[in-house]
């Protein structure tokens, strides 16, 4: 009876120990119900495939990982995610329409873009590593016998970029590993602690710890670029909320007017495509607010926005008023920032202490639509 008392605690003991999963990952991120509790505005992202640098993966696991971001990027409800593998696919609609094989083409100019893309590679995969070449632990059973138990661990590690689109510089970058392990006896193990939907080149490793190793670099690195995306870049606030009185331009001067119909302007700064001027003869008031000044941004020649300056608490108060008394009351992004976001133009609005100076920026959403094709995504 002690024996069967004792083989039985034993094999309690082994299954015990099956059950078991480790798992590690390095990220400095927010926790997963800070990630999802998120609402304010978002961010416009687009995800690129990843390369693969490791010698262990294949080269559908860069467009499965990308995929699988894309899902959980999503999710988050911080990002308005772009998708950038079908713009072929979107084109053979226009297509459709234009050659008269459906009655509505769908409208050109209606694509909206990323302000980030984010890009990296898979440079570790160890699929299941230290498991099949040995390793494990070997209990002892009654009667001199024993059983081996074999351990699988997984590993996969990727760099993840983020880049700025105009620009084309890198905002920042970091580095995501996610280690699953778990013991292993014939076919008593089961599958690993909950559904993974796995991404192309990873389905074969469906039910194994490298699955799980997957998910959770995913899902980290999901927290990362939680993190790593700058404050100014949450800004979009959906086009459903829209707001009161959206312009069409600034002062009776619509956006892509050609600075050559213009008189009076005068050239502050010369970046190239992009110019600023101010105006001669300008009124450097809005409401109760004194200006500083107002400079005028064309693109190629074309007026892409202006920006007034204020200076003094007080006169930005008053610009404020002016603002809110105009489009609404806007969204308050911190406490020194205000904006409105429609699909004409937007509106930023921001009080710098440091200086004693405030801002209010007009922007025209589709000169910015035109900059950013411009730079190539």
């Amino acid at each position: 009876m002690k024996r069967v008392i004792l083989a039985g605690s034993l094999w309690v003991f082994i299954f015990s120990a099956l059950a078991q999963v480790k798992t590690e990952v390095k990220t400095g991120g927010p926790t997963g119900e800070e990630v999802l509790k998120y609402e304010g505005p978002k961010a416009r992202i687009a995800v690129a495939r990843f390369d693969v640098k490791s010698p262990k993966a294949i080269w559908q696991m860069g467009d499965g990982l990308r995929d699988m971001l894309v899902d959980a990027l999503f999710k988050t409800g911080r990002f308005i995610v772009l998708e950038k593998d079908s713009l072929v696919d979107l084109q053979e609609e226009f297509k459709l329409g234009e050659e008269g094989w459906s009655k509505k083409a769908p409208e050109k100019g209606t694509f909206e873009a990323a302000d980030i893309v984010v890009s990296g590679a898979i440079t570790g995969f160890e699929p299941q590593a230290e498991g099949a070449g040995g390793g494990g632990i070997v209990i002892p059973l009654p009667f001199g016998a024993g059983v081996a138990i074999k351990k699988e661990e997984a590993y996969i590690q990727a760099t993840i970029r983020l880049i700025d689109v105009r620009t084309r510089r890198v905002i920042n970058s970091t580095t995501v590993e996610g280690k699953a392990s778990k013991s292993k006896l014939g076919l008593a193990a089961g599958g690993v602690a909950g559904p993974v939907i796995l991404g192309g080149g990873f389905e074969k490793y469906k039910n194994t710890p490298t699955a799980q190793a997957v998910g959770i670099m995913v899902e980290n690195a999901v927290k990362e670029i939680v993190r790593l995306v700058p404050e100014d870049y949450y800004k979009h606030i959906g086009k459903t909320a829209g707001y009161k009185n959206e312009p069409d331009g600034f002062r009776g001067i619509k956006w892509g007017t050609p600075l050559s119909s213009l008189t009076g302007m005068k050239l502050v700064k010369d970046a190239g495509n992009l110019k600023e001027y101010q105006k001669e003869d300008d009124v450097l008031q809005i409401g109760q607010a004194k200006l500083e000044k107002i400079t005028y941004s064309f693109y190629q020649g074309l007026l892409e926005s202006i920006t007034a300056e204020t200076k003094g608490k007080e006169n930005f108060e008053q610009l404020k008023t002016a603002a809110q008394e105009r489009f609404g009351a806007g969204h308050q992004r911190s406490e020194d920032e205000w904006c409105w976001e429609g699909s004409t133009t937007s509106i930023f609005l921001q009080r710098v202490p440091a200086e004693g100076k405030g801002f209010l920026k007009m922007v025209s959403e589709e000169m910015k639509k035109k900059q950013q094709s411009a730079a190539g995504f």
